[in-house]
């Protein structure tokens, strides 16, 4: 799990990184045309160079019906909604701090172009460190603990943000950054621990609450920056937050009396 979120958050900073770069150069209209060219390339690069499958033995009876009682299994299952619920606050939160503080750092004082906007998204470097340290840490004192750590470090760093100094600003954003994937990498593996079975379909709930975390709460966070700026924005992100930390803190308990939940 350390090593899939850890790819992913280095792909997202490169990615953002070079859009920064390339919108001070050609627009972002020709930037954004850019990356969906390599992307797309990258793509076909992808399929030309994946192996062929060793030892796969097509699974018959999949038929929707199957795909939504499993789903549903996993929804009657203890703890693991909570722990979609998880990825769907905390990215949701984590996407509105990085969607609303390019507009901050880009007006006055700051006058940040986009390249230097670009560049804040090196931060996710600490979160790439941090899920491998999380996932190494919660071995040795449990998931519980470590979600709980997890939530607090953001919260920390949503308040560092609220600094009106650029360089405590950017620690504001390298901190939320570091607690974000350490509740994400905590979050999402302990799906797989929870799923007794058919663990892919668990996963793709996750997936699907995490990235629709995205999309609406990440979303909302325009109206919330329209109606009161950067500070109604940290206050929005820690009302998500605070909902992670209660989820945490109950997980935290069920998992010290329960021992199928601390797996």
């Amino acid at each position: 799990i350390g090593l899939y979120v850890s790819g992913t958050a280095f792909g997202g900073m490169i990615g953002r990184v070079a859009t920064g770069a390339l919108t001070e150069i050609v627009s972002w209209r020709g930037a954004l045309a850019t990356i969906g060219v390599v992307d797309l390339i990258m793509a076909f690069v992808f399929l030309m160079l994946l192996p062929p499958s060793r030892n796969f033995t097509t699974r018959k009876g999949l038929s929707a019906r199957v795909h939504l009682a499993a789903w549903y299994e996993h929804l009657r299952t203890p703890y693991l909604p909570a722990l979609f619920l998880v990825g769907f606050l905390a990215l949701g939160g984590f996407m509105a701090v990085y969607n609303y503080v390019g507009f901050r750092l880009s007006a006055p004082p700051y006058d940040l172009n986009h390249a230097q906007i670009g560049l804040i998204f090196f931060a996710y470097l600490g979160g790439v460190a941090a899920s491998s340290l999380a996932g190494a840490l919660a071995d040795h004192v449990g998931r519980g603990p470590v979600l709980l750590v997890g939530a607090l470090i953001f919260l920390v760093g949503l308040l560092l943000t609220l600094m009106h100094t650029l360089p405590m600003i950017i620690a504001g954003i390298v901190v939320v950054t570091i607690g974000f994937f350490v509740v994400h990498s905590i979050a999402s593996g302990w799906v797989g621990k929870l799923a007794t079975r058919d663990k892919g379909h668990a996963s793709s709930l996750y997936l699907l609450a995490y990235y629709a975390g995205a999309s609406l709460l990440g979303s909302a966070g325009g109206w919330v920056w329209r109606t009161g700026g950067w500070d109604a924005i940290v206050g929005y992100c820690a009302g998500l937050l605070g909902i992670v930390f209660l989820i945490a803190l109950m997980l935290f308990h069920a998992s010290a009396k329960t021992p199928k939940v601390a797996a």
